[in-house]
């Protein structure tokens, strides 16, 4: 196995290796008001790069949301995933696919980074690990009320601790 880190511009998984990760440009603060669902989940994914979660969560996540997805809620999803920001300086989520129909949005997304902080039990190594997830979420109000997620975040800890 190559213990020399992936560049930033490659994607492990070969889905985008060697093409350049296109992130999209800031989202206004007030984009996703009169948004479609399918916008509004797409802008709160793409928001991570920004570094802000509160700010994205308060934009874009229902105060009432629900969790589907066993020993998680609303609190847990926001710790865990600040946990995955700070440790990695260039982190980025990238929608690869969306559908949606009605109040609902299936998103095929990736996400990846360089692991430079601490991350759970991990020191960091300084190697760039990814893992794609699927997630189906509800939206009301113009936000996300309602989210499930099938990731293999096994495989990604895996990365960093190789």
């Amino acid at each position: 196995m190559n213990d020399k880190p992936i560049g930033r511009r490659t994607v492990v998984g070969g889905a985008l290796a060697g093409s350049t990760l296109a992130l999209a440009s800031a989202i206004p603060a007030t984009a996703a008001s009169g948004s479609s669902p399918k916008r509004i989940v797409k802008a709160f994914y793409e928001s991570y790069r920004l570094r802000d979660l509160q700010e994205s969560w308060d934009r874009y996540i229902h105060p009432d949301a629900v969790m589907h997805v066993p020993g998680f809620d609303r609190q847990s999803w926001l710790e865990m995933d600040s946990k995955i920001v700070a440790a990695f300086d260039d982190l980025a989520i990238t929608v690869l696919d969306q559908l949606a129909e009605g109040d609902k949005v299936a998103t095929r997304w990736v996400l990846g980074g360089h692991h430079t902080a601490q991350f759970l039990d991990i020191p960091p190594s300084g190697r760039y690990a990814s893992f794609t997830a699927t997630t189906v979420d509800r939206v009301k109000d113009h936000k996300i009320i309602d989210h499930w997620s099938d990731a293999d975040f096994t495989a990604f800890l895996q990365q960093l601790a190789a």
